[in-house]
């Protein structure tokens, strides 16, 4: 059984509740604008989806003209899809997907003014806004959700998959089970219209303020982010290093290795080469680290041309193994198109830290283990024990 309540009942424009819309997205796409601009959020997209979502209840509520208002505002929520989809995907960092997506509009926009202008069908062109709406959204959604991990982020997929859901339930509902009219005329007046509405007002709008929500979690994730990490080596700093480690252990560090690295006469790098030169080795270092470290443990740059690391359950053998091929591999690298006339070398000092001890200590040892590598000759790795050895060889021979 069909009802007949796209035509037949009349919804006159004097409830309020058809301005709620326009008046709720103008205000948020001019706060994602503003955010865009202050550099908060990277897509502009937002601001300009939520614009035309704006729009697109203006005109096909208050029309102007019945067929041009059809085809527009099929035109402007089609591109507000589109919009918040490149939004979705600038968030995540996901590859825009343009091209298909263009295709898809392209192919929306003739099969648009077919409806409107050929066949001059209203539930053509309902149907065709609606599914075409949550086609091209929801593909968007496919792609981005496995990357949602924060809460705030899986809220805002959850939100716009519930947008793709009602633009579904609704193509289905009128298209099959209600006598439609088919003129374009009857719609602002339309039960259609009103639920629409309705639904926007009380179930959709989740979705612009999650992805507010979302826009703002991650401008704060990237200032912290860049508060944490050395933006030269693209490393963490000696402050990130230190809440890496509390966020990740707590107040009980466990057992691990620590190792220090340091370039060798990284001085005369920067003297006789410039600093352009020094901060090409520097980035050189922390590229070797990242690989053959990072798998592993944690590492940091913690000032000049020092780096720490720290490697979580691993023993000295392991952590001296690891940063002889830190050294090796540096030492074996193409210095000439880096600038230099000569091999650059590192010297390491490697310590381990018991479960009870203190980090900070552990790193002072493997610091002073680091100094007996420079003493003994650099472009070596020195471990604490060899380095207390060597340490107390040299004051017995002094004092006899």
């Amino acid at each position: 059984m069909k009802y007949d309540i796209l035509a037949g009942q009349s919804y006159e424009r004097k409830f309020d509740y058809f301005f709620i819309p326009p008046v709720l997205f103008t205000i948020v796409s001019l706060t994602f604008l503003l955010l865009w601009h202050l550099k908060v959020t990277p897509a502009w997209q937002w601001a300009a989806g939520f614009a035309q979502t704006a729009l697109g209840f203006v005109l096909s509520t208050f029309p102007l003209e019945p067929f041009f208002a059809a085809f527009a505002s099929g035109l402007v929520f089609i591109g507000a899809a589109y919009c918040y989809g490149s939004g979705l995907m600038a968030h995540f960092r996901v590859q825009t997907r343009r091209a298909p997506r263009l295709v898809f509009l392209s192919v929306y926009s003739g099969l648009l003014a077919l409806c409107v202008y050929w066949q001059q069908s209203l539930v053509a062109q309902l149907f065709l806004t609606d599914a075409g709406f949550a086609l091209l959204l929801g593909w968007s959604v496919c792609l981005v959700v496995r990357k949602a991990s924060r809460p705030i982020d899986i809220a805002l997929v959850v939100t716009t998959s519930i947008v793709v859901l009602d633009s579904v339930v609704r193509v289905i509902f009128f298209t099959f089970f209600t006598n439609s009219s088919n003129d374009f005329g009857d719609f602002a007046s339309s039960f259609y219209n009103l639920e629409v509405t309705v639904t926007t007002i009380t179930i959709c709008m989740f979705f612009p303020f999650t992805a507010l929500g979302a826009s703002a979690t991650a401008a704060i994730e990237r200032h912290r982010q860049a508060a944490e990490t050395d933006e030269l080596s693209g490393l963490l700093n000696r402050r990130g290093f230190w809440d890496a480690m509390s966020n990740n252990f707590g107040r009980s560090t466990p057992q691990g290795s620590v190792i220090v690295f340091d370039i060798d006469h990284f001085k005369r790098v920067n003297d006789t080469y410039g600093h352009s030169v020094g901060d090409r080795v520097i980035r050189s270092l922390a590229q070797e680290i990242s690989r053959l470290i990072i798998p592993f443990g944690h590492a940091a740059r913690f000032g000049g041309e020092e780096f720490v690391a720290f490697l979580p359950r691993s023993s000295v053998a392991e952590a001296r193994a690891i940063a002889e091929l830190v050294r090796a591999s540096f030492a074996a690298k193409d210095w000439r198109t880096h600038g230099l006339t000569y091999t650059a070398t590192i010297s390491c000092g490697v310590s381990f830290k018991e479960a009870e001890a203190d980090l900070g200590q552990a790193i002072d040892r493997a610091d002073a283990a680091l100094y007996a590598a420079k003493a003994g000759g650099r472009n070596r790795v020195m471990t604490e024990e060899i380095a207390s050895a060597s340490t107390t060889i040299d004051t017995q021979r002094a004092v006899g």
